[in-house]
């Protein structure tokens, strides 16, 4: 498990980050987080160096841009899990140009 990549999960609703976690750990993949503010989530960034991340758009208000700029100068990919349309994202290349699985 210890070679199992390390995917940094950035939610800030709870049962939807409790959900991805679980599968995550299911498929083999050790978690970093689940963090539900961009602090948090910077904070663990300077910690460790995670080998991808799934990112909400808008946690408690607050877009993810900062932790997806971070991510981008790591060279780490990250995907987004957002009810957010790329319409929606336009003003945010960093994510507009990302993969969004949606959220249901």
């Amino acid at each position: 498990m210890h070679d199992a990549p390390r995917i940094l999960v950035v939610e800030d609703e709870y049962l939807i980050a409790l959900e991805l976690d679980g599968h995550l750990r299911a498929a083999g993949y050790r978690v970093i987080g689940p963090v539900p503010d961009i602090d948090g989530a910077l904070k663990l960034l300077k910690a460790d160096r995670p080998d991808a991340a799934i990112l909400d758009v808008n946690l408690a208000g607050e877009w993810v841009t900062p932790v997806a700029l971070a991510l981008q100068a790591m060279s780490v990919p990250f995907i987004l899990a957002s009810g957010y349309v790329a319409a929606d994202l336009q003003g945010a290349p960093v994510l507009r140009d990302a993969v969004n699985v949606g959220k249901s």
